[in-house]
């Protein structure tokens, strides 16, 4: 038993315990008895000898409460600052703006103010994406609230949030420093599919599309480019420190080979111009006139001539080539056009008319549906998205039925001769030439590694 104590409030003081003589005491003798009495005279006698003590010494010209106090030691007071909270933080992954309230909801942050910081967020990221958040939480044992929040999109932008003294929050922009790295690949298809193929290569997957999509006017992916083409391709891409790769891979060079043919192109921007196009090593452009295929991953199954129709069972010209692909899979204007129709058309389904001026005129049949904003009457630039594939009307499964009409005159896409675009010339063509000397040496470089 601890006999010290550091109060001086007679109710909490402690009598000690009794000596232990070796004799028991007898029965029925309370703890209290001869021990007791003679412990409470002492307290008695020591009481008489301070207050004499006091009396004797008692400073002149002061208050005798402040003498008291002087008299009595300092006592360490309770306290009355609020103990700092407890705090916790959590990481989660969530899809945009709801998902994060409803998130911080879950860790008992109050309604209102989880969509308020969500909400203030998203505005600091710019976008209402998916995103990685890192959340401290403050006074976990009573009401939380978020002491910070740190935000971060897929492509690197994070943001932090900061909880200040009125309850707002202060908003810091996290920058990571990234550096440009160029990677490249070489592969041979060993699938049926070139984007399994160049996936398993080591191709980002974000790349695949575009690199068909450069040769869609060289080759036809699904009657040309089969099991042991090869290929190839170089891009750059933005690492930071800690090796997050952050924005979209950026194709540099792109090479396809197959038993008949070989292209090769590189990127460039000409002068005056704000987009990526693609040229040879000679500068002549990729881009004809029309695409071969405006539909990414699809393969022929039924092409352009007489058939016996798979629903009438009647002999009949089909006049133009149908691409099997998965519902959804996007659909492309195969060249630069005027809508000129977007509504549903019998056994056509969902039917799009492009204009491509020239006499020349495209049409894209069951489509599952429209491209989002797509109107009558508004242009599109070769490889704008203009729908969907679906097998809406007379259809038997998922897939685009593509048509070329050339001064009304329905003719084979498989076999219409596309016309070259673009050739560069003079100051652009040199600007070119040094531009493609340094995309091959830096390939180069990174095949010597």
């Amino acid at each position: 038993m601890n006999h010290e104590s550091t109060s001086f409030n007679p109710k909490t003081w402690v009598s000690p315990e009794p000596l232990d003589t070796g004799s028991e005491a007898p029965a029925g003798q309370a703890e209290t008895g001869k021990g007791g009495k003679t412990v409470w005279l002492g307290v008695g006698l020591a009481l008489l000898i301070v207050l004499g003590a006091l009396y004797l010494f008692w400073p002149t010209g002061t208050d005798a409460g402040e003498a008291v106090s002087a008299a009595i030691p300092d006592v360490p007071a309770e306290s009355t600052e609020p103990a700092p909270p407890a705090t916790a933080t959590r990481i989660i992954q969530v899809q945009g703006m709801n998902e994060l309230g409803a998130s911080l909801q879950t860790m008992n942050v109050p309604l209102g103010d989880a969509y308020v910081i969500a909400e203030e967020a998203v505005a600091a990221l710019g976008a209402d994406a998916p995103m990685l958040v890192k959340v401290e939480l403050g006074d976990t044992q009573t009401e939380p609230f978020v002491q910070s929040l740190v935000a971060e999109l897929d492509n690197g932008t994070a943001v932090r949030l900061v909880r200040n003294a009125e309850g707002n929050y202060d908003r810091e922009n996290l920058l990571e420093t990234a550096t440009t790295k160029v990677r490249s690949v070489e592969g041979t298809i060993e699938h049926n599919t070139f984007y399994v193929s160049a996936v398993a290569a080591g191709m980002p997957d974000s790349l695949v599309s575009e690199f068909t999509k450069i040769f869609s006017f060289d080759y036809n992916f699904q009657t040309e480019v089969g099991i042991g083409a090869d290929f190839s391709a170089t891009w750059e891409e933005q690492v930071t420190e800690s090796g997050r790769i952050v924005g979209i891979p950026k194709l540099l060079t792109v090479t396809l080979e197959t038993p008949s043919k070989s292209r090769t192109y590189y990127s460039f921007v000409p002068p005056d111009e704000r987009e990526t196009q693609w040229f040879n090593a000679q500068g002549t452009g990729n881009v004809r006139s029309l695409m071969q295929t405006p539909v990414d991953g699809a393969r022929i199954t039924s092409k352009f001539g007489y058939r016996t129709h798979p629903i009438s069972k009647v002999q009949k010209k089909h006049r133009g080539v149908d691409f099997a692909a998965p519902t959804g899979t996007p659909i492309y204007a195969s060249g630069d056009a005027t809508v000129t129709f977007r509504a549903m058309a019998g056994g056509a389904g969902n039917l799009v008319k492009l204009d491509h001026g020239e006499g020349m005129e495209t049409k894209y049949m069951h489509l599952n549906q429209f491209a989002a904003g797509l109107t009558v009457g508004q242009p599109v630039r070769q490889g704008d998205i203009i729908g969907y594939v679906g097998t809406t009307g007379g259809s038997t499964g998922p897939h685009l039925h593509y048509e070329i009409w050339i001064d009304g005159v329905d003719t084979d896409p498989l076999t219409f001769e596309t016309s070259e675009q673009k050739s560069l010339s003079g100051d652009a063509l040199a600007m070119f030439r040094a531009h493609r000397d340094n995309l091959v040496s830096a390939g180069e470089a990174m095949a010597a590694r």
